[in-house]
């Protein structure tokens, strides 16, 4: 662990609202310890500036939108890592800015952070499977599939692509179109990297992963019994009692915590054998 970059993390996430790029690099940095986070910032910002000037003939959001897509995409060469989409350096906003491939939550970050400070009102969104962004203006919202070169997906769109994850006809709930905070899509970062290191069984790193995932939100029950579990299998017993412990304190009438109460006494044998 790269304890500058978690010292940085901890404090970042105690901020309301949590800096979006500033969060994403400093996710990369743990793996990246030297990681030069100012220098992907000023990045960011060079490629605003470059994008205003393709913005300034836009007459709405519309064009604004084809604007910034054609600059990313097209002029700049942005593009989804249809190749090799479970390759950690997709999910790391440094490894995206150097060789312009990512996955669609990375994507979506460069788009909504260039667009922002460009003079676009863009959010995130935690779509199943497949995150997106959206522009917002008076006459409403166009959302946009930043791994699909920009995309502008109409409603029969939505609903065919939440089909296609759900394996089955699913009703499109405009909140599955809400608008996600930094706190969430640095959550949803996270995740996506704690699911490539636990199939690659590089236990390590996916605790790390869940470690800032529970920095963000302390009380997320599914990745405190995750966790658990993952110190369990490295035989780590005192950290997953606490975890399971943390759990119960918690949710003491959740519908495993007679199960979490089990290896609770389980561990603790454990640990006493230790000790």
């Amino acid at each position: 662990m790269n304890e500058e970059a978690r010292r940085e993390f901890v404090a970042l996430a105690a901020r309301e609202p949590i800096p979006l790029a500033r969060g994403a690099l400093l996710i990369a940095k743990e793996e990246y310890p030297a990681l030069d986070v100012e220098r992907c910032l000023e990045r960011l910002g060079e490629l605003a500036r470059e994008a205003s000037r393709w913005l300034s003939a836009a007459a709405n959001t519309v064009e604004q939108v084809q604007s910034l897509s054609r600059f990313l995409f097209e002029h700049h060469g942005f593009a989804g890592n249809q190749n090799n989409y479970g390759d950690p350096r997709n999910s790391f906003l440094n490894e995206v800015l150097e060789r312009k491939l990512g996955i669609p939550i990375s994507l979506s970050v460069i788009y909504i952070e260039v667009g922002r400070r460009a003079g676009m009102k863009l959010e995130g969104v935690s779509f199943p499977g497949h995150f997106l962004v959206k522009a917002s203006d008076e006459r409403g919202e166009l959302i946009i599939d930043p791994f699909n070169e920009g995309m502008i997906l109409n409603l029969e769109q939505l609903r065919a692509r939440l089909n296609q994850v759900y394996g089955q006809p699913v009703e499109l709930h405009p909140a599955m179109l809400r608008a996600a905070t930094a706190r969430q899509i640095l959550s949803r970062m996270l995740r996506n990297l704690k699911n490539i290191y636990v199939a690659a069984s590089d236990w390590m790193r996916a605790i790390a992963a869940l470690d800032r995932i529970l920095i963000l939100d302390p009380r997320s029950l599914e990745d405190l019994l995750e966790r658990a579990k993952l110190y369990e299998t490295l035989e780590c017993f005192q950290a997953a009692l606490d975890d399971l412990q943390s759990f119960l304190s918690i949710a003491p009438d959740h519908p495993i915590a007679e199960a979490a109460r089990e290896g609770v006494i389980r561990l603790s044998r454990q640990v006493s054998r230790i000790s």
